[in-house]
């Protein structure tokens, strides 16, 4: 797919440089919903979750230069709940995903909102929740569907959460950073009609923030933010650099999950996946993007 289908040439936005785009799908009724997602180091495997309770993975392949060509071996497992099953109805809301520098997976949930531990496995979080983290406090006052979407594991073990709430919060956001030993408080200041869905650690530390709009009558757009190291800490407002915006006509879709990784020659890529809500007019967009180095 190309970036931009009025401008085929067209590689670059903002700070960032297009390197593929895929339009995934799989015979699996299971498959859809993307909302969390982390690549490998090594680029080649994902790890999705979905909406619907649901671990997806797959293989990526790229071409000669190293760009983004294509998305085979797609698997889709449950993701279970304390109880050994699959999570259902208000428990199976699986919005965010990262990975612990330990090994362990960490999925957030909207609608009964809170933060799960898996065991460290190669295959993503397949097996039951470890023993029951503490919810942030206040947590349990989010709307619905209005939780805490964006995770990102950080160095250390500590988490940093926020939630997307509703778009009357004129852009703030409510936030915290901890894990099992508890959690404590901050906010994000974005950029109203957007709000946050997804985190990501940076290879240097920073951390990269999806935030995605809504509108009927205009359809979805994206916005990526970069966050500093320096500025996380409990308390906190947080703030970053506007790398870039996905709107039309850039191809996007329901940006929902963002990872990052470190190739082995330096450079930092993103990539960023749509939740098509298991809706025939909604694609599953998987992007990678070569973020610059003068991008802080």
């Amino acid at each position: 797919m190309r970036l931009d289908d009025s401008q085929p040439d067209r590689r670059v936005v903002g700070s960032l440089t297009f390197r593929g785009g895929l339009a995934l799908s799989d015979a699996d009724a299971g498959f859809g919903g993307l909302s969390g997602i982390v690549v490998d180091p090594g680029g080649r495997r994902f790890v999705a979750v979905s909406d619907r309770s649901a671990v997806v993975t797959g293989t990526l392949d790229y071409d000669d230069v190293g760009d983004l060509t294509g998305a085979r071996d797609i698997t889709v497992e449950p993701l279970l709940d304390i109880d050994g099953k699959q999570a259902k109805f208000n428990r199976g809301d699986s919005e965010g995903l990262t990975r612990l520098p330990d090994g362990r997976w960490a999925v957030s949930f909207e609608r009964w909102h809170r933060v799960e531990l898996y065991a460290s496995n190669p295959v993503g979080p397949v097996t039951k929740p470890l023993p029951k983290l503490p919810r942030p406090p206040g947590i349990q006052s989010a709307e619905g569907n209005s939780g805490p979407e964006a995770v990102a594991g950080l160095p250390g073990g500590r988490m940093l959460l926020l939630e997307e709430g509703r778009e009357e919060n004129a852009g703030l956001h409510r936030g915290w950073i901890g894990g099992p030993d508890g959690w404590q408080s901050l906010t994000y200041r974005g950029k109203a009609p957007y709000r946050p869905t997804d985190a990501a650690l940076l290879p240097d530390g920073d951390v990269v923030v999806l935030e995605r709009r809504a509108s009927i009558l205009s359809g979805f757009g994206a916005r990526i933010v970069r966050v500093p190291a320096t500025s996380i800490e409990a308390g906190a407002e947080l703030s970053g650099t506007e790398l870039a915006v996905l709107e039309a006509p850039i191809s996007t879709d329901n940006f929902e999950g963002i990872s990052a990784i470190r190739t082995p020659d330096g450079r930092t890529m993103l990539y960023v996946v749509s939740d098509d809500n298991f809706w025939g007019l909604q694609r599953t967009l998987l992007m990678m993007f070569e973020l610059g180095p003068q991008s802080k």
